[in-house]
């Protein structure tokens, strides 16, 4: 059998005062995402572990049966993306330049600034790249990003990005552990100056429209990992907008196509599409991943993401191989929850997300809706992340016969 991995990025959500106490996913209309449910059986998934609030790209990673400590970080898969040349070992972080504001209790991003910030980024890129030690190479990305690879450096860094902009950013330093490791010391020294002269330059240059810095996060390593079909026995592939995913797809030698629409159905439709292509083409595991439901989830809009998660379903209704072909196994979840909130303290949440699973294969359970209420009386119980290959190794009918052991 062949496998439709579908990730719809952030879709789990919390219980909404104005949606009747209900999740967006609940209320949405959503018939053929319940349809699928009824015709197969669902589980609750922890992506990481309970009350884990995990980025997309460690979600994905343990989804797709990989344990941590394999995981090279995120600033190597925007570079694996953007084809920047990076040989194995380096280190690698990426660096934001985002106004800034000094505080009694330290140094804060200053959001709401109102100023121009990509076209201070873009302006500013040359110089800051003629600016770096020689042994870090600079990047620009566009809007406020910049990748910094240290030639023979260390990764073992704490970064100094604070993600929740209600704390202080933190001072570059080593990673626990780390402290008299000789290419740590390196590292700190060779970013530390850069990052330094760099905030010097700025503060000269662009007082008169506030305070800019540079804060870094992703410390990441360029390393080699086993690749999907080694692992897993199957040839596959990604249909993606992004860079982290087009990163982790090329890492884990999977065949990638990028596709992107403005519109939650749009996109979705798009990337059934381009699945139904690489299934034909011999792709015998296709991930597509969304990440409108997640985007409505930030802007504070309950009723946004009951919309996006509509268009999402009627993207699915318009793709008839999910309901009656044999020969494919849809598993259909999302990488975590995004309480759709505007509160600063939350980025993603911890909660479980449902996870359906349809095909010939697969027992009915009598779900009747796919939720995260619905999902937590699934015939597959609750599962961790780590769990889902395996599962879908077992009901793709690849799963070996265990005899004990390792």
């Amino acid at each position: 059998m062949k496998v439709l991995f579908v990730v719809l990025d952030g879709m789990a959500d919390v219980s909404h005062r104005e949606l009747s106490w209900r999740t967006p996913l609940q209320a949405a209309s959503t018939p053929a995402l319940d349809l699928l449910a009824g015709e197969g059986c669902c589980a609750l998934m922890y992506p990481v572990a309970p009350g884990v609030c995990p980025s997309s790209e460690v979600a994905h990673w343990s989804m797709f049966g990989y344990r941590p400590e394999e995981f090279p970080g995120r600033t190597y898969l925007h570079a694996l993306a953007a084809g920047i040349p990076c040989e194995e070992g380096d280190a690698l972080f990426m660096l934001n330049l985002v106004p800034v504001e000094r505080r009694e209790s330290g140094l804060f991003v200053r959001d709401g600034s109102g100023l121009p910030v990509a076209d201070i980024c873009a302006a500013w890129a040359e110089r800051l790249r003629g600016m770096a030690a020689p042994a870090v190479e600079l990047h620009y990305m566009g809007g406020i990003e910049f990748i910094a690879v240290v030639s023979g450096g260390s990764s073992r860094l704490v970064p100094t990005d604070p993600f929740l902009h209600h704390h202080p950013i933190a001072s570059l330093r080593a990673a626990e552990g780390g402290g008299d490791d000789a290419s740590v010391a390196f590292t700190l020294r060779a970013l530390g100056d850069f990052m330094a002269a760099a905030g010097e330059a700025l503060a000269r240059e662009e007082a008169g429209r506030g305070e800019m810095g540079l804060i870094m996060k992703w410390p990441s390593r360029a390393a080699a990992v086993e690749g999907f079909r080694e692992r897993h026995g199957m040839d596959a592939a990604a249909v993606v907008s992004t860079p982290c995913f087009e990163g982790m797809g090329k890492l884990l030698g999977m065949r990638v196509a990028k596709s992107g629409e403005e519109g939650a159905e749009e996109d979705l439709a798009a990337k059934l599409a381009a699945a139904e292509g690489l299934l034909a083409g011999g792709s015998e595991f296709v991930f597509v991943h969304s990440k409108h439901a997640d985007e409505a989830a930030h802007t504070g809009d309950p009723g946004a993401k009951v919309d996006a998660i509509e268009g999402f379903d009627r993207a699915l209704a318009s793709f008839p191989r999910l309901f009656d072909d044999p020969e494919l196994l849809t598993v259909v979840t999302s990488d975590h929850s995004t309480p759709t909130t505007r509160d600063p303290r939350v980025i993603h949440g911890g909660d479980p997300v449902p996870v359906l699973f349809h095909g010939v294969t697969v027992r009915r359970d009598g779900t009747c809706a796919f939720d995260e209420v619905s999902a937590a009386a699934g015939g597959m119980g609750q599962i961790l992340g780590r769990d889902l290959m395996t599962l879908v190794l077992y009901l793709s009918r690849r799963a070996p016969f265990y005899t004990g052991g390792i």
